[in-house]
């Protein structure tokens, strides 16, 4: 069976690790710090910091914002459950808007919903897809609204001036899970641009201080968001293998897109000036037609999140036509950055029999 989703971790990572623990680097320390450096390194950034997930990036971001019972964001109907997830467990009411036919999230839509309680913008990078941000930020500035950009499904991948997704907001966060350009099993990274910013997200993620042994006074609303050393071990080995991850992943979506049958339009991505697919992704009204037929020839394949107006507890009730069409027809082919080449011709040449077969 062709998974759907394939990375691999070999005998740099297995080293690493090992070595984290040989020399009692277990929790938050050294490695943590030298992998957040590299981090912010890679993404022409000052600062990173690095928590358990890309839901709790999120949260800490959003706390640094100042987010609380009775505050507003804006963000996409299409996203991960966790973009509104975090701010609701903050208190925080969400509101949602439209995308657009490359799946971001609609800017011409946003202004219309903002109120006196709106306090962030959260434009979600879909699939390494960029939103527009001049757009965003301009919005941003005029209302003194912050900007949290949700790039967890976009490390890597760079705007259109080259820039990385994830450095043009206030904070940008980033999850290193499994399903991921790279990852640490589970993993997130907020994205900081002044000292002040950076120092907030380190004392919220440590119960309000630096350093629980060494400080006595604790002043602000805070919770335990730290990393550990073993993952940041395994962070590092990754991170030396991204180039070449990033050119599998540009491969990979470039045999999909030329070696598809017509039928089967993959969603288009802006490889050219630096975006990553980071999925492989059709959309098709027959779309459950097609899995099971793939699945009867040994492919796996799997549905992207629902839209936030289909979590019937989020309380979104209104209707977004180009979301809807998002949910109902999206399908996610085999991919990942160490999904093979044969694999994905494979199933290209399996798909586009389809017609001849129902």
């Amino acid at each position: 069976m062709i998974p759907w989703w394939n990375v691999e971790l070999g005998e740099e990572e297995i080293k690493s690790v090992s070595l984290a623990i040989a020399n009692r680097n277990i929790a938050q320390g050294n490695i943590t710090e030298m992998f957040e450096s590299e981090l912010a390194k890679f993404l022409g950034v000052p600062y990173c910091v690095c928590v358990p997930n890309g839901t709790q990036a999120l949260s800490l971001a959003y706390m640094a914002c100042g987010l609380s019972c009775g505050d507003e964001i804006i963000t996409s109907n299409r996203t991960f459950v966790a973009t509104a997830h975090a701010a609701m467990m903050l208190g925080a009411k969400v509101k949602v808007v439209d995308v657009k036919t490359n799946q971001s999230i609609d800017e011409a839509l946003i202004e219309r919903e903002i109120t006196k309680n709106t306090k962030i913008i959260v434009p979600v990078h879909m699939n390494g897809i960029g939103c527009n941000m001049e757009f965003i930020l301009d919005i941003a500035k005029r209302y003194n609204i912050d900007v949290v950009e949700d790039a967890c499904q976009a490390f890597g991948s760079k705007y259109k001036n080259g820039k990385y997704l994830g450095s043009f907001g206030r904070f940008g966060c980033f999850s290193m899970g499994l399903a991921k350009l790279f990852t640490t099993g589970q993993g997130g990274i907020v994205v900081a641009h002044n000292k002040e910013d950076y120092d907030l997200l380190r004392r919220i993620r440590n119960q309000g201080v630096f350093d629980v042994r060494r400080e006595n006074t604790y002043e602000i609303m805070a919770y335990n968001f730290k990393f550990n050393d073993m993952q940041a071990a395994v962070g590092l080995a990754q991170l030396k293998k991204l180039p070449q991850k990033i050119e599998h992943i540009r491969k990979l979506y470039e045999i999909y897109r030329d070696n598809l049958d017509t039928k089967f339009k993959i969603l288009e991505s802006d490889i050219q000036n630096g975006e990553i697919p980071m999925r492989n992704i059709i959309m098709h009204k027959d779309r459950e037609k097609i899995r099971k037929y793939l699945f009867e020839n040994g492919i796996e394949s799997a549905y992207e999140s629902p839209s936030l107006n289909h979590c019937s507890h989020l309380g979104i009730h209104l209707n977004y036509p180009l979301s809807d069409k998002f949910n109902n027809e999206i399908l996610i082919l085999p991919s990942g950055s160490n999904q093979s080449f044969d694999n994905a011709r494979y199933v290209c040449d399996v798909l586009n029999n389809f017609g001849d077969v129902i």
